[in-house]
């Protein structure tokens, strides 16, 4: 009878041990991304393509899960972009942030391809502005996040480089972002000229975000070019300290404000004002400052963007 029990005891010991062991194998591990192996997935379908590579989407055969196939050609262009890639990746770790499952990067031949494998996402945000109408109605929350992955981005002294609606991935049913794309990424400190002046990458990586924010509130009548070739730092701080007084300055800049009245509250526009100091600036924690603005309080201070944004002209 003991001996009958004791057996008992010892199967299922044996048996718990293979169910936890199972269960480590199964476990996600992205802070050390696999190599690899082309026999490990199942291509379901393309998803997208830029210069030097494309994306499908692929489901891993031995869990079933979905995930994004990222292959970059072979060739400079390629291993450049896929090399920046991979090294970003490999330091950053936020919710914000596509993650890497695994690369070939130091597993194959010479002439291969690199391949990596990311995280799925359903659309990116230029598909979801116009295939889902409910994106519009949550900007506010879709900017907090793409703030807070910026921020986590130049808190590791990198710069992203190259942040627009098709590097931002959403999930529409819960409105989650992921900034995607890093094969211009560099180290945020290095300068360059862009739109004729030099600025390092931390200052783009903003200037892009308020090309975003002007984009989604005043519509398509907001290039960015504008704001460079018409207003300084010095101007944007004069007219924000006058705002602070109660005065709205009499130049183009506060024409352009007070047509926005209209559509962007007195938060949003404060904001708006706060990131374009923030791009003649510079600096690593521009996106994290701007993360404590009253706009990203609780209460809704933004209604949704209309649905065809008035043109304007801005420069009269």
């Amino acid at each position: 009878m003991a001996g009958r029990y004791l057996k008992h005891i010892l199967l299922f010991f044996l048996y718990a041990s293979v169910i936890v062991g199972a269960a480590e194998e199964s476990v996600e591990d992205t802070d050390n991304p696999l190599d690899y192996k082309e026999e490990d997935y199942a291509k379901l379908c393309g998803i997208d393509y830029g210069s030097y590579w494309t994306v499908s989407k692929v489901r891993e055969k031995k869990t079933g899960k979905i995930y994004a196939l990222k292959t970059f050609t072979p060739g400079p262009g390629g291993y450049g972009h896929a090399a920046k890639e991979i090294n970003a990746l490999e330091q950053l770790d936020h919710k914000n942030v596509i993650k890497m499952i695994a690369n070939s990067l130091g597993a194959r031949s010479k002439e291969d391809p690199i391949h990596i494998v990311l995280e799925h996402m359903p659309c990116d945000l230029d598909a979801a502005l116009r295939s889902h109408p409910e994106t519009k109605e949550n900007i506010r929350k879709i900017l907090y996040q793409l703030l807070s992955g910026v921020a986590h981005i130049h808190s590791k002294k990198l710069a992203h480089r190259d942040i627009n609606t098709r590097n931002i991935l959403i999930d529409p049913t819960d409105m989650s972002v992921k900034i995607c794309d890093f094969g211009f990424c560099c180290e945020g400190e290095n300068e360059e000229t862009f739109l004729g002046e030099s600025m390092d990458g931390y200052r783009r990586d903003i200037s892009h975000i308020t090309d975003l924010v002007g984009c989604f509130y005043l519509g398509e009548s907001f290039p960015r070019w504008i704001f460079f070739r018409k207003f300084n730092v010095g101007e944007i701080e004069s007219f924000a300290k006058a705002k602070e007084n109660g005065v709205i300055l009499n130049n183009t800049l506060g024409k352009l404000y007070i047509e926005t009245e209209d559509v962007v509250s007195d938060n949003g526009l404060s904001l708006f004002l706060k990131l374009l100091v923030s791009e003649g600036t510079g600096g690593c924690t521009a996106a994290e400052e701007a993360m404590k603005h009253p706009f990203f309080d609780g209460v809704r201070e933004l209604g949704p963007l209309p649905k065809e944004p008035k043109q304007r002209l801005l420069l009269g």
